[in-house]
């Protein structure tokens, strides 16, 4: 009973107030130690090492971000990447279970541990002659190969922006597009149920400005809140990456990311683009 009114006066808090900001405080505490799942930043000599560190054994134009996790790539040297693929290959399967095995030896920078999280959405198998500079004889000769591996899933939520591209060929793996986390930590229960953030975000006001800095506004209804989806999202702090789990809605043409432990709202954009 005593939660319930606790409920009900939170609730009535943050539809009453007068004031935007407050509604970004923190509904409940944590009380699981183990959440949320934490990353420390490095310092520009940790990352250093730790780039070293994940390039020996393999040329690679992927980097090792602020966290120590792989997840871009920088833009590769043309002359470079033309020499790469002057090796070629022919055994597509072969070289779609090295590039696993990679993924999974170098499993602290990609996060991956098991080839068993790698199921292939797509396999690109392509012959790139880079204006002729190579020559194809065999139809069944490839010299790049495009995997995408699909969004990384935690007890089936969804890792926001994990989407998992690679590019290999004969020498192995060479860009890594996306970002994995070894350890996603997904409380029992929900402390901020559904329902109570819908009650707290219905009648929010939205604010954005589009590229004339004219104020756009839109007042959040609960027909805006009906469809939802909890996700995880890596959050940023100053020295943290946290992976948090979250209600995603999606009013009017705004994404909205609610911690479902404490409440915060972690993210809220608008999606459009707006043209000068």
């Amino acid at each position: 009973m005593k939660r319930l009114i606790l409920l009900a006066v939170l609730v009535f808090f943050f539809a009453c107030s007068k004031n935007e900001d407050e509604i970004y405080s923190v509904l409940f505490g944590i009380n699981d130690p183990n959440y949320p799942t934490r990353y420390q930043k490095l310092t520009s000599l940790e990352r250093e090492a730790k780039q070293k560190e994940f390039e020996q054994g393999q040329f690679t134009f992927a980097e090792i971000d602020s966290f120590g996790f792989v997840g871009w790539s920088y833009n590769s040297d043309y002359e470079v990447r033309k020499q790469l693929y002057s090796k070629q290959f022919t055994d597509v399967a072969g070289l779609v279970t090295e590039a696993k095995l990679y993924l999974v030896e170098k499993s602290q920078f990609t996060g991956i541990i098991d080839t068993a999280q790698l199921v292939p959405q797509k396999i690109d198998a392509r012959f790139l002659d880079f204006g002729g500079a190579y020559t194809r004889t065999d139809s069944t000769i490839y010299n790049h190969l495009g995997i995408s591996f699909g969004e990384q899933e935690a007890d089936g939520l969804e890792v926001y922006n994990s989407l998992l591209n690679i590019s290999a060929n004969a020498t192995g793996v060479h860009h890594i597009f996306g970002h994995w986390y070894p350890d996603v930590y997904i409380p029992a229960t929900d402390q901020v149920s559904v329902e109570l953030a819908r009650k707290v975000l219905t009648g929010r006001e939205l604010t954005s400005y589009n590229s004339w800095r004219q104020k756009l506004t839109h007042i959040i209804s609960e027909s805006d809140l009906q469809e939802y989806r909890k996700i995880i999202y890596p959050h940023i702090t100053k020295n943290h990456l946290e992976l948090r789990v979250c209600w995603e809605f999606k009013p009017s043409h705004w994404q909205i990311f609610m911690d479902t432990t404490t409440g915060e709202i972690l993210l809220e954009q608008d999606t459009n683009f707006y043209l000068h």
